[in-house]
Order: structure tokens, then C-alpha cells, then sequence
């Protein structure tokens, strides 16, 4: 409560982006094995109901940070403390990112959410690698790596293939992202044609076996969901992240004053979208896949609703900010109770059992 009626009021009279680099330069006092343990005792939380081994990992919660948090890997020990069971670094390009011109970032706070415009900004798959290296490593690291701006759509392979190269050996899970809506033409990195040598491309030199994600985006219609699916069987794809931020207003009824500037939508208006696509993933996915669920993640029961829907793992980042330090904590003793509530012994019994109820 202190963090919602008093701190949360104060960092929110400052521009976003101002106040997020602030609070990342006093975390970094905590961005060692030592003193991040230290926040860990305070913040940690788990249980048997919760705890999983997926694609051969043990994941101590579902719970995860989301990318777009720490785009230069700057905390990456920090996020663990704060009970994440992993956290997603990126999404890094081969090449550095300026990203778009400040402003870039806006609440909205009406409407529980984010307007985000960065357009991968990062120091690059190079300097992120270096950093990286020198770090003890003390929980998950999920590397999100994203064509670089100039590179043609096209050539889009070699280029994710470079920055796969240079972090996957530091990585637990390698995820491929599609769907940055910030960024001119992207998104039609989804489409078969130039998804497919992609992903052709990182599984013929993934011969560490490396877990591989990727992240969709939420403005997609069946058909090119059909062929997202197919693609990730075939190549044996391990996860999809459901889903990216939504450059589509027209839909989402927002009534913050910062509703009408460029960028992606975070937060509580994906919530609904998003199950859908989960569900839809589900439902198809004849257990060759597991799901990522993201977008609009607040509370226990919200973390619940996409548990049912199909989501295996959680992340979370919007929710975080508007939150606080024990939103994580938080959330997954609220989910144990709600387990125990529908007599469910582990979190495996509730994942899928709601998503028929779902449609696109």
C-alpha cells in the first residue's frame, strides 16, 4: 500500500522515461551476487504448487520479466531478487539502436497501461555480450535478439543470426522477436515467407539445443496465426510469447490523456485480446509448444485467467511498474490460494482447462 498510495504517486508526477533510468541507476547498487541476495530474502517466494521443469529448465515460479525492461541487460542480476524465475534481457539487435526521438514513453494511467515508442533501442549484441561475460550469473536469462532497423526484411536471418552467435552461450532460452510494432514493417516478420528462414537459420545453429521462444505480436488474424503454428512445429520450435504490445487504438476504448501519441499499448487493455490468442495457440497446439502468457498481468487472479486460458509461464512489466517491488511475491502466493480454492494440487492441473471458452 506504502508503494501505491505514496511512492507510485510521486514517480508518476515525472516523465516515464526519466524516473525508469533513475530507479535502474540505484538498482544497480543491488546488481551483484551479494547484495541482490540480500533482496531476494525480502522479496522471495515460491511453493511446490508452483514450481516446474520445462524444455529441461526448473522454473521456480511462472512468473518471468518481460522484454523491453532492461533492453542493454543493465540489471541482470537484479530481476531474480525481486522473485522473477527469469528474466528476459533485449530485445537486442546486431547492430545499436539509437531507437526513436524522446518523448518515448507515456502512462496511461486511466487505463492501467503503457504507450511505448522506444523502437529497440539497445548498445547492440556486441557491447551486450561483453557485459554479460563479466557477470556471475545467479537466475534465468531469456536473451530476446530482434532484426536490427537497417537491415532488409529479407536478410532479416543473417542478421538475428549474428546476434544469436554472440549471446546464446550466455543465455538459458534464446527468444526470437516479431513483432516490435515500433519500428517500420517489423511485424512482417511474421509473415511464412520471411519467418521460415529464420527460423531455419537459428535451429540449424543451435547445437547447444538452447530453448528457442518466439514472441507474436497481438494484431494478427487467424491465418497468419495458422502459419506462425505451423512453422513452430515443424522446426520444433519450444515456446511462443503471447503477445507483443498493440499499435491498433481503434478497438480499445482508452480514456487516458496520453492515448492519442505513437507507439505500442502495454498493460491492461491487451488483457483480453491476448487470452484469445493464447487460447488460440492452446488449442492448437497439440502439446508441441508451450505458452508464454503476457499483457495485462495485475494480480493473482489476472495471472489465473491466463494460466486457464493456456499460458505454461507468465511475464510481466507494465504490471510491475504500476505495482511495485512486491508484485511478484504478490501474485504467486495468490495463486496457491486460488489453486488450493479449486483443489488443484500444482499449477499444471489448471493450464488450458478454460481456453475452449475462449474464440477469435
Amino acid at each position: 500500500m506504502i508503494y501505491k498510495n505514496i511512492i507510485r504517486p510521486i514517480l508518476f508526477l515525472f516523465n516515464p522515461e526519466t524516473i525508469h533510468n533513475i530507479i535502474f541507476k540505484v538498482l544497480s547498487i543491488f546488481n551483484n551476487k551479494s547484495l541482490s541476495n540480500i533482496l531476494f530474502k525480502l522479496f522471495n517466494y515460491t511453493s511446490p504448487y508452483l514450481k516446474q521443469k520445462l524444455f529441461n529448465i526448473y522454473f521456480r515460479t511462472p512468473i518471468g520479466l518481460t522484454a523491453g525492461m532492461d533492453k542493454n541487460a543493465t540489471l541482470p542480476l537484479v530481476w531474480g531478487a525481486f522473485n522473477f524465475s527469469w528474466t528476459q534481457l533485449g530485445s537486442i539487435t546486431y547492430l545499436p539502436q539509437k531507437g526513436n526521438p524522446k518523448p518515448r514513453l507515456w502512462r496511461l494511467v486511466k487505463d492501467k497501461g503503457l504507450i511505448v515508442y522506444y523502437g529497440l533501442s539497445n548498445i547492440g549484441a556486441k557491447e551486450i555480450s561483453k557485459r554479460l561475460k563479466k557477470q556471475k550469473k545467479n537466475n534465468l536469462w531469456s536473451i530476446s535478439i530482434a532484426k536490427s532497423n537497417n537491415i532488409p526484411l529479407e536478410k532479416a536471418s543473417e542478421d538475428c543470426l549474428k546476434s544469436f552467435k554472440l549471446l546464446e552461450s550466455f543465455a538459458d532460452i534464446i527468444t526470437i522477436n516479431l513483432s516490435c510494432p515500433n519500428v517500420k514493417n517489423f511485424t512482417g516478420l511474421q509473415k511464412k515467407e520471411l519467418l521460415e528462414p529464420i527460423l531455419l537459420s537459428i535451429t540449424e545453429n543451435n547445437i547447444n539445443k538452447k530453448p528457442i521462444w518466439l514472441k507474436i505480436g497481438i494484431d494478427l488474424n487467424k491465418q497468419e496465426l495458422d502459419d506462425i503454428i505451423y512453422l513452430v512445429k515443424k522446426y520444433r520450435i519450444d515456446g511462443i510469447i503471447a503477445t507483443n504490445l498493440s499499435k491498433d487504438k481503434s478497438k480499445l476504448e482508452l480514456k487516458s490523456k496520453h492515448k492519442d501519441h505513437p507507439g505500442g499499448i502495454s498493460g491492461k487493455p491487451m488483457f483480453n485480446k491476448s487470452n484469445k490468442i493464447i487460447a488460440y495457440l492452446f488449442q492448437n497446439s497439440e502439446n508441441k509448444y508451450k505458452i508464454i502468457g503476457v499483457g495485462g498481468i495485475f494480480t493473482a487472479k489476472d495471472a489465473y485467467i491466463k494460466i486457464k486460458a493456456g499460458s505454461n509461464l507468465l511475464q510481466i512489466g507494465t504490471g510491475f511498474i504500476y505495482n511495485g517491488p512486491f508484485t511478484v511475491k504478490n501474485i504467486n502466493k495468490g495463486l496457491v490460494s486460488l489453486l488450493k480454492k479449486d483443489n488443484f494440487k500444482h499449477i499444471s492441473q489448471a493450464i488450458g482447462i478454460e481456453a475452449n471458452k475462449y474464440s477469435l
